[in-house]
């Protein structure tokens, strides 16, 4: 086979496999980080990535050159756009690290101008015109308006990897420094993907056609990588979880679906080059080879997974199997209702019996919880003989009614676990000591079920009032990857206090030190509201309170005397406006002590919108 050839193919599947890899992140990003302003911005590069790929990859074996041309033009959607988006990525990254802003007006010139070269390029040929073919490579021709754009390209590309060095050292940890070395490393990647190349100048006719394809190989490899990377450190801006969870969940996704689309797509190719020179048919032996890789893929990835908690977790290696251990060792209440199905089961076979059940005892009382072929109601099971089981000293069971009711304890023997009944044994008593034996096996590992159930529910009520307090531990970690302003908000909307911050905030809401030294001036709402007012932050936090009040409003016409109008009525007459208390309550037709217990109820509802505004300022930061 020619080795040109070849290098194409191989060409096409990696531009296959970066496009898949490009998309796959896409995805996850969008499932797992889409409350990230950082993370979405960058979903917006990755799907200009996309689109280019998968015309690149509809370009290989076209009809022709007008189909060529069509399919060339429509990637420029995606490279039009490519520096605007850069520069909200880069917007979004000095939001959450340098806390600083680009001007208002950038954001609408950069798309405005991003449109303006798309539809140039869709539809007239100031930006591209005239197919070409280079090294068996489709490409336009450069417009007047190209060269510009590209510069503006580039110059939008540097300044951005510039200020993403410049955030690097800002940051205070090192893992922090790490992953944004990282970030930058693979910023370019992006560009890297999507732009035209081959019409800065074509390809040079004294040159090798084999060179192009190299070059093209090398550099798809390098794209797909560097997304890779790019889209790693990315994944933990906004991420609220632990660090060994994000990296363990992104690993675990590009090992399942980019790297296996990848195998699976160069197993296609191999398959595809080995058909004719084994004289199959198309499509014989690739798809058996592409179905194969998959499998194979998974499996390995699936053996690996102890050198990859290995290579994730390093020194707390030994933690977290233990934890892994403990979540697959914990009996569910499905798993305890098999187990003991199984038991009773087992015990029926073992002594000839048509049926029985099996009762659990909790707080003082049977519950019914596993049956076999006997239909028994709630009340017939507190019924048994409770009280006499607990008396039957060292016999293995007593007689009620039809059944044998046999009781279950813990290893002391003192403390009753439950019952287990039989119908209508057909065995003779005594019982043999082999079966007896038997019988004391089953009995055994059905107590020791319940034992162990009955332990694990006391640990699971003594560890569920920590999960709110570890849920918060992590929580302020991940909010302190980048940026520990975050942290000092999400502190201040989590405190109790936060009612009565808002009441001396209004109290003082026209001046005075409860507004000038208050703590919610360091909520990230009120830095963003600050930046209308020069920088202001006590001019923030009045708009910042006014804003919530107005949310607070009803819908329709305002009435001071309407049960819904109530609450803002209070807040907007008496802090806002500034009127006395004696004549808020006569426009509103309430006593002052009841004013005074609504205002305590509007103060409350206030904080709660607080908190909202806040979780959406950090959401976008």
């Amino acid at each position: 086979m020619d080795w040109i050839h070849f290098l194409s193919r191989a060409n096409d599947v990696l531009t296959a496999g970066v496009g898949a890899t490009a998309f796959a992140l896409l995805l996850y990003l969008l499932v797992y980080n889409r409350g990230s302003y950082v993370a979405r911005t960058f979903a917006g590069l990755l799907s200009c990535v996309v689109l280019v790929y998968l015309m690149d990859l509809l370009l290989t074996n076209i009809a022709g050159p007008a189909y060529a041309e069509t399919l060339l033009r429509l990637q420029w959607l995606s490279i039009a756009f490519t520096p605007p988006l850069y520069l909200e990525f880069v917007r979004a990254i000095r939001l959450s690290i340098l806390r600083d802003h680009f001007p208002s007006w950038l954001r609408p010139l950069s798309f405005g101008l991003g449109a303006l070269i798309a539809v140039l390029a869709l539809t007239s040929d100031l930006v591209v015109h005239s197919i070409a073919v280079s090294a068996g490579v489709y490409h336009m021709h450069p417009g007047p308006f190209f060269y510009p754009f590209a510069v503006l390209f580039a110059g939008v590309t540097l300044w951005g990897l510039r200020e993403t060095l410049r955030a690097r050292r800002l940051c205070y940890t090192h893992t922090a420094r790490r992953r944004m070395a990282y970030l930058s490393i693979g910023f370019v990647a992006p560009a890297m993907g999507v732009f035209p190349y081959l019409l800065l100048s074509g390809w040079p006719a004294g040159l090798p056609s084999g060179m192009l394809q190299i070059l093209l190989t090398l550099g798809n490899l390098a794209v797909g990588a560097m997304l890779a990377l790019l889209a790693y450190s990315v994944a933990f801006f906004g991420a609220l979880m632990p660090d060994r969870v994000i990296k363990h969940r992104m690993v675990r996704f590009i090992l399942r679906g980019p790297a296996t689309a990848i195998i699976a797509l160069i197993a296609f190719g191999i398959g595809l080059i080995i058909e004719p020179l084994l004289g199959l048919g198309p499509y014989s032996l690739s798809l058996v080879a592409l179905a194969a890789a998959i499998i194979l893929a998974q499996l390995g990835i699936e053996m690996m997974k102890p050198v990859l908690d290995l290579m994730l977790y390093r020194e707390e290696a030994a933690e977290v199997a233990r934890v892994q251990e403990l979540s697959q060792r914990l009996l569910t209440t499905a798993d305890l209702r098999q187990f003991l199905e199984n038991v009773l089961a087992a015990v029926c076979e073992l002594l000839h019996s048509n049926g029985g059940f099996l009762a659990i005892l909790e707080a003082g009382r049977l519950r019914w919880e596993i049956w076999c072929d006997v239909a028994m109601s709630a009340e017939e099971i507190a019924d048994l003989p409770l009280a006499a089981v607990h008396r039957v000293g060292d016999a293995p069971f007593i007689q009620w009614d039809a059944y044998w009711i046999i009781p279950l304890r813990d290893k002391s023997g003192h403390d009753l676990l439950g019952l287990i009944g039989i119908r209508e044994p057909d065995v003779a008593l005594p019982l043999d000591p082999t079966l007896r034996e038997q019988l004391d096996q089953f009995l055994a590992q059905a107590s020791a079920a319940l034992a162990d159930r009955r332990l694990q529910q006391v640990v699971f009520e003594a560890f569920g009032p920590l999960l709110p307090e570890l849920r918060d531990i992590q929580v302020r970690g991940s909010l302190m990857r980048y940026d520990e302003a975050s942290a000092v908000g999400f502190a201040l909307v989590q405190s109790p206090e936060l009612p009565q911050w808002v009441h001396d905030a209004l109290a003082h809401y026209w001046g005075g030190p409860r507004l000038t030294e208050n703590p919610l001036l360091q909520l990230a709402i009120v830095r963003q509201a600050a930046e209308a007012y020069d920088g202001n932050v006590i001019q923030g936090l009045r708009a910042v309170l006014a804003d919530a009040i107005e949310r607070l409003r009803p819908d329709g016409e305002r009435k001071l005397t309407a049960p819904e109008w109530l609450l803002y009525n209070i807040l907007e007459m008496k802090f806002l406006r500034g009127q006395k208390v004696r004549q808020v309550a006569l426009r509103l037709a309430v006593s002052e002590s009841d004013l005074y217990r609504k205002q305590r109820v509007a103060i409350e509802n206030l904080a709660n919108i607080l908190i909202e505004m806040e979780k959406e300022a950090q959401n976008t930061s």
